[in-house]
């Protein structure tokens, strides 16, 4: 083979490193190459070189803002075998997954390539026994292949497997088990039928992991590793954390590591090498593509959209641009499609209103959404607790709904489910309720309980057990702020400050008065240059005659000192059409938008903090 190259974030750029010097071992010769899919890379080893995929794979910008880091990093592989194989002096390629480490030369996989064109290894040989994860029904759904190694010769039929498979993953490079899908790997499982001859690589000995670990026995003797009696040639440390090297990985619970054995002889001596190469800060570097240019984290469900829209050949954006904000807060074609709405003196004063909304059931503010809005309609139902969610959570975000219409409290369960759809999945739902409850207008009482303080941890600093839980939620963090001193807690503030709340969804503004004015919290400020706010909307201020709620600001359709609240985008302009931000009170609302849709449009100007003496319409 010619090159070894591997595809990373920055956060895995030590699993990387790691990789790459035991090829510097054991295969002195092989071009060693590191592609970088979310920013620059630096290697104190000269010897690897580092290309960054923006450079050869087409639609990059559009793929990193609708795939996340797994399915980004997969969809780059074809396109980055291409463009390696395209060099004159290149005629092999292997892929190797960053967290593989190589104990003895890739003979093995030089003798598949020299009988067929392109070389895999199965997950498994043998079935599994019993349930335990993972189980024959997740081999069959995560794919034939373990794509963590793959190898290629440069022929035509290879070039085509890599166009097509490169195609394939332009918008289906998810994990999407109901559909079929799980990043690249599933896709090779059609990969035999489209070449000359496979290299099926069975020994035990390639891409040994938990996942084919049962019943192997591991030995060490005094020639190194070996797996069943052969000599082991590399080891798939996947999902392995080296701050936990007593845990083989977070993937799985089939294969346990006994003390003093020799899995845990491996697994201690690679956390130690990784460790060596720096995990403990790449681990704590956030991911390149996580955000919008307002600092505004970008959800799964976001992400969802602008495939959709890239795969019907809509322009969303370009990536991770402001236009793809704008193009995210506009509402869809089929978001406003009016039905008649709950019953409610929806053209009262807002404090009439207001109080309806709070004591009526059901909720009528509810049932105004669902009236207005066709996709609510068709999504949440039969699902009452879903749409609950979605309306405290997007939508409170948006601007379009207060959580103290919701006409119950917020339990955990309704909390957790709502940070899903707002934020994403998280490891913590705890953690990811508490970023949304300040930016969604959640009231106090439905916060999580995370703002008392941690006895032991707030001598000196301000430490609520926010903070405990997000420090022990990261062993990386762990490693880098011991918290048994006073200075690493200080350290641990002015990283929080510094970008560790923002990542978390997590503005600092909404900690409580306690911390934000402690006066070690006023110093790590000064110390540290803090993150952007996180996007919030604009706050409520000044007065006007008349506030036209209409579905699109048209000329000539207000006075000086009026404004218009568009409906179809959640926008406040002035009478000449710039942005303005929402007037705290008006003297009149006129709803100038269809039957059935002044319901819910007088349900988003309270939700912003918007007040009116009296409505009409035209």
């Amino acid at each position: 083979m010619d090159v070894v190259f591997t595809i990373v974030s920055r956060n895995y750029q030590a699993q990387a490193a790691t990789l790459m010097a035991s090829l510097a071992v054991v295969e002195p010769g092989v071009r060693r190459v590191v592609v970088a899919s979310d920013g620059p890379m630096v290697f104190a080893d000269p010897g690897i070189e580092v290309l960054e995929a923006g450079g050869f794979t087409p639609n990059f910008a559009a793929m990193c803002a609708y795939y996340d880091a797994i399915e980004l990093n997969t969809a780059i592989k074809p396109h980055a075998f291409r463009a390696l194989l395209a060099r004159p002096e290149i005629g092999q390629a292997v892929y190797l997954d960053p967290d593989i480490f190589v104990y003895r030369p890739l003979e093995a996989v030089r003798q598949g390539l020299a009988r067929a064109p392109l070389a895999l290894t199965p997950h498994i040989t043998r079935p599994l026994k019993g349930e335990a994860n993972p189980s024959d029904r997740v081999i069959l759904a995560s794919g034939a292949y373990n794509l963590g190694f793959m190898a290629v010769r440069d022929e035509p039929q290879i070039t085509a497997l890599l166009d097509w498979w490169g195609e394939r993953l332009r918008f289906d490079c998810r994990v999407d088990f109901a559909a079929g899908l799980f990043t690249d790997q599933k896709w090779m499982d059609l990969a035999p039928g489209f070449v000359s001859d496979l290299a099926l690589l069975r020994t035990p000995a390639l891409n040994l992991a938990y996942w084919n670990l049962d019943d192997r026995v591991l030995a060490q003797g005094p020639d190194g590793w070996s797996v069943d009696g052969e000599p082991l040639v590399f080891f798939h440390f996947s999902g392995f954390d080296p701050a936990r090297p007593e845990v083989l990985s977070k993937h799985q619970d089939r294969v346990r590591i006994a003390a003093g054995s020799p899995l845990a002889a491996l697994c201690a001596d690679y956390a130690r090498v990784m460790l060596a190469h720096g995990h403990a800060a790449a681990s704590a570097t956030p991911y390149g593509h996580r955000t919008l240019p307002s600092g505004r984290l970008v959800t799964p469900a976001e992400r969802r959209r602008m495939l959709d829209a890239a795969r019907r050949g809509e322009d969303f954006g370009g990536g991770l641009t402001a236009a793809a904000e704008t193009w995210l807060d506009a509402p869809r074609e089929t978001t406003r499609s009016p039905a008649t709405p709950p019953d409610a003196p929806w053209l009262a004063g807002s404090d009439e209103l207001t109080l309806a909304l709070i004591t009526a059931w059901p909720p009528p503010a509810i049932g105004a959404l669902l009236a207005a809005r066709k996709d609510l309609r068709e999504r949440f139902a039969g699902d009452g607790e879903g749409l609950k969610a979605w309306l405290i959570g997007p939508e409170a975000l948006a601007g379009r709904f207060d959580p103290r219409f919701l006409g119950e409290a917020i339990s955990p369960e309704l909390a957790a489910r709502a940070a899903g759809y707002a934020l994403g999945e998280s490891l913590d739902p705890e953690l990811a309720a508490y970023g949304l409850a300040g930016r969604a207008g959640w009231s106090p009482a439905a916060r999580p309980a995370l703002d008392a303080p941690v006895a032991a941890m707030a001598r000196g600093v301000p430490f609520p057990h926010l903070f405990l839980r997000l420090w022990e939620a990261r062993t990386d963090l762990q490693k880098l702020f011991p918290l048994t001193r006073l200075k690493s807690r200080f350290g641990f503030l002015r990283w929080l400050i510094g970008g560790g709340l923002a990542e978390a969804g997590i503005d600092a503004a909404d900690l409580p008065a306690q911390v934000r004015g402690h006066p070690a919290w006023r110093l790590a400020q000064l110390m540290s240059r803090p993150a952007a706010p996180l996007s919030r909307r604009p706050r409520s201020q000044g007065a006007c005659a008349r506030l036209h709620v209409v579905e699109a600001w048209r000329p000539d359709l207000a006075a000086a000192g009026d404004r218009v609240f568009e409906a179809a985008t959640g926008r406040f302009r002035d009478a000449a059409g710039a942005p303005a931000s929402p007037p705290a009170r008006a003297t009149e609302v006129v709803f100038a938008t269809r039957p059935g849709l002044a319901s819910a449009d007088a349900v988003a100007l309270l939700a912003q903090g918007v007040a009116w003496r009296s409505a009409t319409r035209p």
